[in-house]
């Protein structure tokens, strides 16, 4: 709660990892603040509801 980011775990392991928002709360380009909901579009594009910035923010992630 409240890290202003967004991670994934894959199956079987015992760690998260972040995806965005690596950098803590904040308005640059890569950071977030309160993201609130995420989206993939069909080319895998991640979208993220960017709640405290009033924005949506599109990321270009190697998801592999």
């Amino acid at each position: 709660f409240s890290n202003h980011r967004v991670m994934r775990w894959c199956e079987g392991d015992k760690e998260g990892e972040i995806v965005v928002g690596e950098n803590g709360s904040g308005i640059q380009l890569n950071q977030l603040n309160w993201p609130t909901g995420l989206s993939f579009d069909d080319e895998e594009n991640l979208y993220v509801a960017d709640a405290g910035n009033h924005r949506i923010q599109k990321f270009i992630i190697d998801l592999n």
